[in-house]
């Protein structure tokens, strides 16, 4: 009877209702290290929750295969780390105890996440490196006939880097379609927000378009529109890239769409 039961399908309304209470789960217990650890890119992390939430439990599904038939997460927004960690309690990764060691000296749960962590496939801190790393190992997996596809999140602030206007060029000449990118895009980076610094949210996507892209567009928050967009992702003849619109502190409502750094 159990057995039957794990083998039905489930609808969609579910998998959506199981997808975002992990999201909740995860969230919740972000902020509640945040409290402990107030140090930690809170605001930042909070946008990329739903996010993260579908690549891991949902796009992202073939983990513990060999390296041309996985599926690769790649953390481009390495200070999105709390966030990821906290989805790895919710895949028994890691243990809930050990999310409260984050930044400790004697800790691997660093402020970025490192390949010494399960799951993490990609060493991350310095923004702009995780494109030119992904199209690597999408461009190794397609020449050696591999199934797995590479997936990037990135930040919108990120794109200021040159190294990311270098590799956007270059994803479609190599006709990577096992290539997905995710900008997370909350409108705000290091300096304040990005519309004051440089605006982003409609610069990007002509960009990536220009350079032979599948752009896509997506409510960062809402699991059903993440899932759409990636499956229009994954029907794609050509790299993809999605941009998630997203709330900086999302669940903390003192400091959403705000550049306060701690809850108190």
């Amino acid at each position: 009877m159990d057995r039957k039961r794990e083998e039905t399908p489930i609808s969609l309304t579910e998998e959506i209702l199981i997808l975002q209470d992990i999201a909740n789960r995860a969230r919740e217990r972000l902020i509640k290290v945040a409290r402990t650890y107030p140090n930690i890119h809170l605001g930042s992390s909070l946008s990329t929750v739903e996010i993260l939430t579908v690549l891991m439990f949902k796009a992202a599904t073939r983990r513990n295969t060999d390296p041309l038939n996985k599926d690769w997460i790649i953390l481009s927004k390495g200070h999105a780390a709390p966030a990821y960690y906290s989805l790895l309690v919710e895949k028994g990764i890691i243990a809930e105890e050990e999310l409260y060691t984050i930044q400790d000296i004697k800790s691997r749960l660093q402020g970025h996440p490192e390949i010494s962590i399960p799951e993490v496939d990609m060493s991350t801190g310095s923004l702009g490196q995780g494109l030119s790393f992904a199209i690597g190992i999408a461009t190794g997996i397609k020449k050696l006939n591999g199934q797995g596809r590479v997936y990037v999140l990135m930040g919108d602030g990120e794109h200021d880097e040159g190294e990311v206007w270098e590799a956007l060029t270059h994803a479609p000449i190599r006709q990577l379609d096992n290539l997905t990118v995710i900008v997370d895009m909350n409108g705000f980076q290091l300096d304040g927000k990005t519309e004051d610094i440089k605006p982003k949210e409609e610069l990007l996507p002509k960009v990536y378009e220009a350079a032979g892209w599948r752009v896509l567009r997506a409510d960062g928050h809402d699991i059903l529109s993440l899932l759409f967009a990636l499956e229009e992702a994954q029907k794609s003849k050509r790299p993809s890239v999605i941009f998630a619109k997203t709330i900086r502190g999302k669940g903390v409502p003192r400091i959403e769409n705000t550049e306060i750094q701690k809850l108190l």
